[in-house]
């Protein structure tokens, strides 16, 4: 008994580790921006970059929205990102990523419409 709640909370430890965001869904919805980030380490400093995306408009009739926000740490560090503008709902979002101390920031993002 004493050795599965060491490992539930290890198990804790590591999955708030993570910089993953997943917000809303992207099942059956398209893919309509995807982009791979990299910004390198800057000297014993944590590093703040933004990404910005806005849907193309459509039509008057088909207004389109944001369904669905993936940003995957690629480096599995401390890293996070943060949606502070727009997301979901919204036809346009705004990212920001953050670094660890002296690490660099690469991030695989997917939006779904």
């Amino acid at each position: 008994m004493h050795i599965s709640s060491v490992a539930l909370v290890l198990a804790m430890i590591v999955v708030s580790e993570c910089g993953h965001t997943f917000l809303g869904t992207s099942v059956q919805r398209p893919l309509v921006f995807h982009k791979e980030v990299r910004y390198p380490a800057r000297g014993f400093q944590k590093r703040i970059e933004n990404v910005n995306f806005t849907l193309p408009h459509v039509s008057d009739i088909y207004l389109r929205n944001i369904q669905g926000i993936l940003a995957y740490d690629l480096t599995n560090s401390g890293a996070s990102a943060n949606v502070t503008k727009g997301g979901l709902g919204y036809n346009f979002v705004n990212i920001r990523l953050k670094s660890d101390r002296n690490k660099e920031i690469r991030y695989d993002i997917n939006i779904y419409a």
